[in-house]
This record gives C-alpha cells, sequence and structure tokens, in this order.
C-alpha cells in the first residue's frame, strides 16, 4: 500500500506539473490570440481609412465629371450658337449674291435691248 500511495502521488505531482504546463501553455496561447486581435485592429483601422480615401476619391471624381460635363455643355452651346450665326450670315451673303447676279442679268439684258433699240433706229 505504501507502494500505491508513493505512485499516486508521483502521478499527482506529474498531473499537477502538467496542467500547470498547459496552463502556461494556454496562457502563451491568450497571449498570441490578444497580439492577433491587436494585429486585425490594426489592419481593420488601415481598411477603413483606405475605405474614407475612397470615398473621398469617388466624390472628388463625380464632382471633377461633373464639371467637366457643365463645361461641354457650356462649349456645346456655344459651338452650336456660332454656328447658327454663321450659317445666318452665310445665307445673307448667298442671298446677296442671288440679287447681284439676278440685278446683273437685267442689266445685262437691258444693255442688250437698247443695242438692239441703237441697231434697228
Amino acid at each position: 500500500m505504501l507502494m500505491q500511495t508513493m505512485e499516486e502521488r508521483a502521478t499527482d505531482t506529474k498531473i499537477d506539473r502538467l496542467e500547470e504546463r498547459m496552463d502556461e501553455g494556454f496562457g502563451h496561447v491568450d497571449a498570441r490570440f490578444d497580439h492577433v486581435d491587436a494585429r486585425f485592429g490594426q489592419v481593420d483601422a488601415r481598411f477603413q481609412r483606405l475605405e474614407e480615401d475612397i470615398r473621398e476619391l469617388r466624390a472628388e471624381q463625380k464632382a471633377g465629371v461633373k464639371e467637366l460635363r457643365g463645361e461641354f455643355q457650356a462649349d456645346r452651346k456655344q459651338l452650336r450658337e456660332d454656328f447658327q450665326d454663321s450659317h445666318r450670315e452665310l445665307r445673307a451673303d448667298i442671298q446677296m449674291m442671288q440679287r447681284n447676279m439676278l440685278f446683273g442679268f437685267f442689266s445685262l439684258a437691258g444693255l442688250f435691248l437698247t443695242y438692239a433699240g441703237f441697231q434697228l433706229s
């Protein structure tokens, strides 16, 4: 029975040491998990900053596109007005040229008739 008690004590001591080592191991694992959680917190903070930067860039891009659209529409409107003004000027010039040609034709016809009238007399 004495042997059995010494063996039980030795086993109890081994079990106690094993439990202490397991507790130390779990303490180390807990410390590593805390370190990993801290790293995830840092990564999460970086992603949040990145998302904010992306939102800012998108807002700037939208503002830039809106500004370009406004400029494009203003330029298009100005170009259309310039084209219409040039068209009106060209039309007026063509009408004036047609009148001058018609006046020249009638003047030439009048000269021919006058010349023919002198020839007959």
